[in-house]
């Protein structure tokens, strides 16, 4: 890990809908401007019976580059 690398996650609960949300995300400026996301999502509902539904996944990647004129 560098100072310009970072992580952050999330999880959230809804009672309003019973839904269990999370999203956790990597980020990194690999030259000053250009930077790279790796984020990944999920969502669950609650309420089934026998065990905890998947509602969505996913797994973006993001890459940016600056270019100076």
């Amino acid at each position: 890990m560098t100072p310009r690398m970072y992580v952050s996650a999330l999880v959230q609960y809804s009672s309003a809908s019973s839904s269990f949300s999370s999203n956790a995300r990597f980020r990194w400026e690999y030259i000053p401007g250009s930077e790279l996301f790796i984020v990944y999502n999920e969502g669950r509902d609650t309420l089934p019976v026998h065990r905890i539904e998947l509602e969505n996944r996913g797994f973006i990647v993001k890459i940016n580059r600056l270019i100076r004129f």
